[in-house]
Parts: structure tokens; C-alpha cells; sequence
């Protein structure tokens, strides 16, 4: 369940400030290249344009990775006691583009599916006023909170038998990296839904034939 708490409620005294924290996109069981970290260096929260953010999730044809199901969660914690000071997660939208997978060719392959996705207009506003208000941010006030920004995706079965792995990998893009980076390659999509609270890990599509 998501908790919105918008920049422009927060008092002096509960003022936040996001850290993008790469262990978050590493924590995930999988193979992280090398250079993703070094490239991640680049992403800067405050200043990336959400509009050109974009997620590319690499997965095999005998899965769905359903409407909502791929994720961007902002986390933000007061170091002193660990309250939650604000909980938010953003669904990113498919993005119809043989253009902006062309990118990607190298990762078209038979028995795999590559997609796009963005973040919808409506949570542009959102991102856009949180990044106003980390700018206005003291350095005080940023050293009291700790947060994480985690890239997320779920999925669900195209058929009856569910496959012994189910490998995914995800790729982010920013105007700051120059194009797509490797966040995790080969990742186990069911151990991590499992991880995440899900019983069955990866259930039957609702509009699986």
C-alpha cells in the first residue's frame, strides 16, 4: 500500500531529501555488469528530466508483465528513528516505439519479448515538485534522512505450466547516462516476487488463454 506525502505538506522540521542509493537497484539476485555502477554515478535525482526517463524490461514470451507492473518506488526514512517520512510508488506506462527499442536491438532475440515504458503524464507533476523541493533542501536537513529509489516488476504466467526460471533483466535510461544501462541481467523474477510477499510468486494471467 503507497503513502503520498507531497513536498509541499512537509514542515521545516520533516523537510526530506532522496539519495539515490545504488544498493537498492542491486538487491535483487542476478548479474549486475561493472559498469552500471560507475554509469549510475551519473543519474542525478534532482536535476533528471522524468519525461525522457525510461525503463526497459527484457523477459521471455511465456510470461506477461501486466499493466502497472513495472515500478519506481521512492523511499525516504529519518535516520534517527527510522520513521517513514514518505512511501511512493510510481507505475510507469508501455511505450509503443520500435524506435526506442531499436536502441536495444542487441537484446532482441527469438523466445524473448523486450518492452518499453515511461512514466505517465500524471506522475510527472509529482516527481517534478518533489525534485523543486529537495533543490530547496539545506544541507543539515539532507543529512537527517536516508531513502532509496527502487526500480520494480512484476509478472504473471501466459501458461498453464509454470517454467522452471523465469529470467528478466531490466535497463534504465536518463538524458544524463546517454542511453540505456544495465540495472540487473538474468534476474529470477519468481524467487524475487516470492521475496516480496507473494505466495505463489508468479500466478495465471486473469487473460491467459
Amino acid at each position: 500500500m503507497t503513502k503520498r506525502l507531497l513536498p509541499s505538506s512537509l514542515s521545516g522540521s520533516t523537510r526530506v531529501f532522496l539519495f539515490l542509493v545504488l544498493g537498492a537497484f542491486l538487491s535483487a539476485c542476478g548479474h549486475v555488469p561493472l559498469t552500471t555502477i560507475a554509469k549510475l554515478s551519473q543519474f542525478d535525482m534532482l536535476e533528471t528530466n522524468p519525461d525522457a526517463l525510461r525503463l526497459a524490461v527484457k523477459y521471455p514470451e511465456g510470461i506477461q508483465i501486466p499493466q502497472g507492473g513495472a515500478t519506481m518506488a521512492l523511499t525516504l526514512k529519518r535516520k534517527q528513528d527510522g520513521v517513514v517520512l514518505m512511501e511512493e510508488e510510481l507505475a510507469f506506462e508501455e511505450v509503443v516505439s520500435k524506435a526506442e527499442k531499436a536502441e536495444l536491438s542487441q537484446e532482441l532475440q527469438d523466445g524473448w519479448r523486450l518492452e518499453i515504458y515511461r512514466l505517465p503524464e500524471e506522475n510527472l507533476p509529482f516527481f517534478r515538485s518533489f525534485q523543486k523541493h529537495m533543490a530547496s533542501m539545506s544541507k543539515s536537513e539532507r543529512e537527517k534522512v536516508e531513502g532509496t529509489l527502487n526500480i520494480g516488476v512484476s509478472g504473471c504466467l501466459l501458461t498453464a505450466e509454470k517454467p522452471s526460471d523465469i529470467r528478466v533483466s531490466t535497463f534504465l535510461k536518463a538524458a544524463e547516462l546517454g542511453g540505456y544501462v544495465t540495472l540487473l541481467r538474468n534476474f529470477d523474477l519468481e524467487e524475487q516476487m516470492t521475496e516480496l510477499g507473494g505466495e505463489n510468486g508468479l500466478d495465471r494471467c486473469p487473460d491467459a488463454a
